[in-house]
């Protein structure tokens, strides 16, 4: 049995093939610190307290009006992500919301590090990068 879902092709529960036409002009979007303001830290999976961040709607809009299409990936819940989308009526933004890591062209989330495979000092810059975060 096959189940097709946003470019992903599912054979009883494992991943078989990634269409790159889904990738190409899609943006995976974390939820907290990105969309949601998030300014007292996490207080709950389900605890979606703050409204959105400055700017995300003219934002998401421009990316919309670009064609690109826009997918939350967040380790939260689903349901309370939804929820919260209906109440700020930011649902129609959005192709999907998972907590399962889809293809994308670009990823924009509050935590990345900014990974040059083509440097062959990526590592070094990278691990650099997080010990002189912890010294801080």
């Amino acid at each position: 049995m096959k189940i097709i879902h946003y470019g992903w092709v599912f054979k009883i529960g494992f991943m078989i093939e990634v269409k790159t036409e889904f990738k190409n002009n899609t943006i995976a979007i974390d939820f907290d610190g990105v969309i949601h303001q998030y300014s007292r830290g996490f207080q709950g999976l389900n605890n979606t307290y703050d409204p959105p961040m400055p700017g995300v709607i003219p934002s998401l809009q421009k990316l919309k009006d670009s064609g690109y299409r826009l997918i939350i990936v967040s380790s939260r819940p689903v349901k309370p992500i939804r929820n919260w989308l209906e109440r700020y009526s930011l649902s129609h933004f959005f192709d999907d919301v998972t907590n399962i890591k889809h293809p994308a062209k670009y990823y924009i989330d509050d935590h990345a590090i900014r990974f040059d495979k083509e440097d062959p000092n990526a590592w070094h810059k990278t691990v650099d990068f997080i010990k002189q975060g912890e010294n801080k």
